[in-house]
C-alpha cells in the first residue's frame, strides 16, 4: 500500500498540466494544446513530444533509469501524454498520427511490464494494465505490429492471463501462417499449462480441457 501511495502521489504531482490539457483539449487551439503538452513532455524528460515519440521505448526507459531502477510514475504519464497527444490527432482527423501515438503509448506500457521493475503481483501491474487497456482500445481495428503481438504474448503470459495469450497466438498463426516457430511456442505454452495447478489455470480464465485442446492442435500444424 505504501508503494502504491507513493507512486500515486508522484504521478499526480507530475500530471497537473498533463490533466488540464487532455480535460481541456476540446476548448482550446491545437497549438496551445501541442505547446503545453511540449512543456511536460520537456519537464520529464527534455524532449518536445514529437521528439520522445521517435525514441524507442528501451531507449525512454534507459532515459528514466538511475543507478539501474526505472523511474516507474515518469514512464506511466509519459505512456499518458502519448495518448493525449493521439486525442488530439484523432480530434482534428490526423488519424495517422493518432495512430502513432497510442502505438507508442502501448509499446512503452509493454516494455515497462516486461521489465524487471514489475512483478506479476507487484501493485504496479495494475497501473500498466489499466492503462494498456486505453491504449489497445484505441488501436481497435488498426493494425497491431508483428513486435507488439509478441510483446502482448509475453505480456500476458508473465500475467498469467492464459486466454489471453491464446487470443494472441491464434491471431499471430491466423497473420503468419507459414510461420512453424509459432505452433512451436504454442506447444511449448500448453506444455507448460499442463503443469499449473486448476486453481490458477481457472484464474487465468483457462482450463486443463483447453490446453489439452491446444496441444493438440499446436501438433496437428508442426504435422502439416
Amino acid at each position: 500500500m505504501f508503494r502504491r501511495d507513493y507512486l500515486m502521489r508522484q504521478i499526480e504531482q507530475l500530471t497537473v498540466v498533463l490533466h488540464r490539457i487532455l480535460f481541456n483539449k476540446e476548448h482550446i487551439p491545437i497549438e496551445d494544446a501541442q505547446r503545453q503538452l511540449d512543456e511536460a513532455s520537456r519537464h520529464l524528460l527534455g524532449l518536445n513530444i514529437r521528439s520522445l515519440q521517435s525514441l524507442s521505448s528501451k531507449d525512454i526507459l534507459e532515459l528514466l533509469s538511475y543507478q539501474g531502477s526505472i523511474d516507474t510514475a515518469k514512464a506511466l504519464v509519459i505512456s499518458d501524454m502519448f495518448v493525449g497527444q493521439g486525442d488530439m490527432m484523432s480530434q482534428h482527423e490526423e488519424d495517422g498520427e493518432a495512430y502513432w501515438a497510442y502505438l507508442k503509448s502501448s509499446d512503452l506500457l509493454l516494455h515497462l511490464s516486461l521489465s524487471e521493475e514489475v512483478e506479476p503481483e507487484d501493485e504496479l501491474n495494475e497501473e500498466i494494465a489499466s492503462r494498456l487497456v486505453t491504449s489497445l482500445n484505441h488501436l481497435k481495428g488498426w493494425e497491431i505490429p508483428e513486435g507488439m503481438q509478441k510483446l502482448l504474448f509475453l505480456h500476458y503470459e508473465k500475467q498469467s492471463n492464459y486466454a489471453k495469450v491464446e487470443d494472441i497466438l491464434f491471431h499471430y498463426m491466423e497473420d503468419h501462417p507459414e510461420r512453424l516457430e509459432l505452433p512451436k511456442q504454442g506447444l511449448i505454452f500448453y506444455e507448460k499449462l499442463l503443469e499449473v495447478e486448476d486453481e490458477r489455470l481457472k484464474a487465468g480464465n483457462f482450463s486443463r480441457e483447453e490446453a489439452l485442446e491446444g496441444l493438440r492442435i499446436m501438433k496437428q500444424k508442426l504435422l502439416l
